[in-house]
């Protein structure tokens, strides 16, 4: 929460940091000063977000009535979505609601969404956006990369399994080898962090084979000391995998050069999603090998905020 008392947006969310962040971004892109609210949403709304509707003695909303009422909230992800149906539908239009990602329910249930534009549903209040919204800004990462007297700093982002596929092992051992070669390749120090979705096992085998074959490197796991995104504001090159719509998205926002690790498991939408970033000159597939090239940078905070302005006339 920002300093000032006077509170313009409310961000519920239930902690988990790629759909946190994305709400975050919007309140920060909207420019006024919000409140991080913490709900952890029972099953039954998760499942069913159409319910929030009669939840009009939830004790969320007996707490949420007792503050000075907000313009906007913000919520992302399907599991969020029935709060947001519950407060548009408590507060009548007191409050706007703005929810990011596809809640597959009725678009009328929400003031406003925002939703990748490879998920192809439009409407009179859906926005699309090209990919997701990045939660830091242009100008929070300064660059302080000194090419002249460090040794190059790679940063490694590795992913996992998904709603779409479960990476086998083999998969980690080839990016592990992978990003060695380009370690190698330029005299580099690779800082590697892992997300929840890798799984020990995964962790297990890229240890090993950063143990054996690299002299310099850090890892860190979901659960330790996180370097992102500071980070960014002294590695020479990014690689993450490919299963990450936003840590792409986020770091095709900068100008460092962006190497994707395509999964093989990986098509459909977000295989579309990645090859046009690539068609675009936004991104480059990893295959062993670290390069600088012409970037051209992903804008999709810059885009959406100015739509969402004009959707609400701001």
């Amino acid at each position: 929460m920002t300093k000032s008392t006077k509170i313009n947006t409310w961000v519920i969310s239930d902690g988990t940091k790629g759909m946190e962040n994305q709400s975050l971004a919007v309140a920060k892109l909207l420019g006024y000063d919000y409140e991080l609210i913490n709900y952890n949403p029972p099953y039954l709304l998760r499942k069913i977000p159409l319910i929030g509707k009669f939840l009009l003695t939830s004790n969320i909303l007996k707490e949420l009535n007792q503050k000075p009422l907000p313009k906007f909230v913000i919520t992302t992800g399907k599991r969020m979505a029935g709060i947001s149906i519950a407060i548009r539908f408590f507060f009548k239009n007191k409050i706007k609601t703005i929810h990011i990602q596809n809640p597959k329910i009725s678009r009328n249930q929400f003031d406003l969404l925002l939703i990748p534009e490879h998920d192809a549903i439009t409407g009179k209040n859906i926005i699309q956006t090209k990919g997701a919204l990045s939660f830091f800004l242009n100008h929070e990462i300064k660059n302080k990369k000194n090419l002249t007297t460090e040794k190059p700093i790679i940063f490694l982002m590795v992913g996992g399994r998904n709603k779409r596929y479960n990476p086998k092992s083999i998969d980690y051992y080839d990016l592990g080898i992978k990003a060695v070669k380009a370690s190698n390749l330029l005299n580099a120090k690779l800082i590697i962090s892992t997300s929840r979705r890798t799984g020990i096992k995964a962790e297990k085998i890229l240890r090993s084979i950063f143990s054996k074959k690299l002299n310099d490197f850090k890892f860190y796991t979901f659960n330790s000391k996180n370097p992102y995104p500071n980070i960014l504001q002294k590695a020479q090159y990014l690689i993450v995998t490919s299963d990450s719509v936003s840590m792409v998205s986020e770091m095709a926002t900068i100008s460092t050069p962006l190497f994707v690790s395509f999964f093989p498991q990986e098509n459909g939408k977000i295989l579309n999603f990645l090859n046009n970033l690539k068609d675009l000159g936004i991104i480059k597939k990893f295959e062993g090998k670290l390069f600088n090239y012409n970037k051209n940078n992903l804008h999709t905070n810059e885009k959406t905020i100015l739509k969402i302005n004009d959707f609400f006339r701001l």
